[in-house]
């Protein structure tokens, strides 16, 4: 049971750190819809981890 703990915390810590790191592009992109597509799927990630966490 700890190795499933410690692995859906290992998930949620990834995402959160994907998140952030995919939030730093954002406003760099070329087009709009590139930035908008960065931020929606940074803010998908963080979602994810947000319920990893839970």
């Amino acid at each position: 049971m700890t190795s499933l703990i410690d692995y859906t915390l290992h998930l949620a810590d990834t995402n959160l750190i994907l998140s952030q790191r995919n939030a730093e592009w954002c406003g760099h992109g070329p087009v709009l819809e590139q930035d908008i597509a960065i931020t929606n799927i940074s803010l998908d990630l963080l979602g994810q981890a947000r319920n990893f966490y839970q």
